[in-house]
């Protein structure tokens, strides 16, 4: 009995061993597995936190200003650069991998894991400048796409079919009325011939030249003077930029472009939409923007200028060019207009006893009148009221009598009152999105970002740069862990 016990007890010892033997192993693999498992989710953490804790150090004040996500690689500290960004990485990576660090494990403990950044790479970044601002474009429709949609353009899309079909930058009508004056000063009479007493021909040497008309004299003082000083009733900015310092002339630091899965959102649509972001933005004549460098800033965009001066006279001749061919346009269709013109034409033809100049009266009085009623169309967009695109019957301001003895005191004394005051037509910032409409997209995208660089330093920010800024990015991790593991990891990162 007791030799069965023994055996027994024998037997039970060699089971246990033996399964000693194939457990303690196979405990041993299960947590080095866990710990291999542990490894990962703790890397996959701690790098999906830096990357969010990186994205939340955008500019605040390019936020505040303009609505827009870019990571500042100076953070304001000097010239930008990736490294500021990786070390800002390392240092948010560092809490959630060293135990020592973290606000979570307080006190003595073990780290089971070892695991520390062995390094950070950027294998791709997409720099707001990269492909000539197609990365700031993107992001600026991206903004104006969540808080408003492609519905918000409708009434711009209206008024540029319009100026399509108008085809309202054909005319000039400053050298129309100067063209139909030259050949009125230039026209040579025929002098009448007489006999010679020979039996020839001779010029008369008793007649006289008669003396020219001039319906025009006042409106070509207008014109010799200039229309800014005249059209703007408020003082006129004198502020003025170095165009070197800005991203359109000055050498960039380059990225990636545009990431491969962005669309490039191409078409009319989106043109007009980044077009109502500048007017969002933006100052202007009428809406200076307060603390910008350039008080004009959406007529540089459109201009290019270095100075308020030249941007806003620009643009003052471009309101020339558009009301001159819209009143045109207008003029040849209203029979009592061309009947007053005709009228006076041939007046002044028979009161100067020179019949051949009637028709030439009457285009320098057309010209001349058609210059005067856009010199008073201009006055009242930049007083803030508004004129109609296309003019109809019972719209049309000046009297003959009142277009032909028009001063420059009556223009620049005017309030831009005019006699048939509509509130249908378009203001002043309606014109500025006609010819944001037709400025190309590269001068609207470069000059956009100048106007951000200058904003953005004027607020405090002197060495923000948008070529240091960056909107998204590819980053390969590498970790060692003290208990000899080496990980890699490769995420990207972006705002959206």
């Amino acid at each position: 009995m007791f030799g069965i016990q023994d055996n027994q007890k024998g037997a039970l010892s060699v089971y246990y061993a033996m399964m000693l033997a194939v457990m303690i192993p196979l405990i041993f693999t299960m947590m080095e597995g866990a710990r291999v498992n542990a490894m990962k989710m703790r890397m996959e953490c701690a790098v999906d936190l830096a990357m969010d804790s990186v994205l939340a150090e955008y500019n605040r004040e390019l936020l505040k200003q303009y609505d827009l996500l870019f990571i500042d690689t100076s953070y304001d500290t000097g010239r930008g650069s990736l490294d500021n960004t990786i070390s800002h990485m390392e240092d948010y990576l560092s809490y959630n991998l060293k135990t020592d660090k973290s606000v979570v494990f307080i006190g003595e403990h073990s780290d089971l894991l070892g695991l520390e950044s062995a390094g950070i790479e950027f294998t791709r970044v997409s720099r707001a400048t990269d492909g000539g601002g197609e990365v700031f474009r993107y992001m600026v429709l991206s903004y104006m796409l969540e808080k408003y949609g492609l519905a918000y353009i409708d009434d711009a899309r209206d008024l540029s079919e319009v100026s399509e079909t108008s085809d309202l930058f054909s005319g000039d009508i400053e050298e129309e009325e100067a063209a139909a004056q030259k050949e009125l000063d230039d026209y040579e009479f025929e002098v009448p011939q007489v006999d010679d007493g020979n039996g020839g021909k001779m010029d008369d040497p008793d007649w006289e030249e008669p003396d020219k008309a001039d319906p025009a004299g006042n409106i070509n003082q207008i014109r010799n003077t200039g229309i800014l000083g005249l059209v703007c009733s408020e003082e006129i900015s004198q502020q003025c930029i170095d165009p070197q310092r800005y991203v359109t002339q000055r050498n960039l630091t380059a990225g990636d472009g545009m990431c491969p899965d962005w669309d490039e959102r191409k078409g009319t649509d989106y043109e007009l939409l980044f077009n109502e972001y500048i007017m969002d933005k933006c100052g202007n004549y009428r809406t200076p923007k307060e603390g910008s460098l350039l008080k004009y800033e959406t007529e540089y965009i459109i201009a290019g200028k270095d100075n308020d001066v030249e941007n806003l006279q620009s643009v003052v001749h471009r309101l020339l060019l558009v009301r001159g061919t819209a009143n045109s346009i207008y003029f040849f269709t209203d029979v009592e207009l061309m009947s007053e013109a005709e009228g006076l034409a041939s007046s002044l033809a028979a009161l100067s006893m020179t019949p051949e100049l009637e028709p030439i009266y009457k285009g320098l009085i057309i010209a001349a009148w058609i210059y005067a009623e856009s010199m008073y169309d201009i006055k009242e967009l930049m007083a803030g009221g508004r004129v109609p695109l296309l003019k109809k019957t019972g719209e049309w301001q000046l009297s003959i009598e009142n277009a032909l003895g028009l001063t420059a005191g009556d223009i620049e004394g005017s309030k831009g009152e005019l006699a048939n005051p509509t509130d249908t037509g378009l203001d002043y910032g309606q014109y500025l999105r006609l010819f944001l409409f037709i400025t190309s997209k590269e001068n609207r995208v470069g000059r956009l970002m100048n106007v951000v660089e200058m904003d953005i330093r004027k607020a405090g920010y002197e060495n923000f740069n948008l070529d240091d800024c960056i909107v998204a990015a590819t980053v390969q991790f590498t970790f060692h862990s003290t208990y000899g593991y080496e990980f890699f990891m490769e995420r990207s990162f972006g705002y959206e």
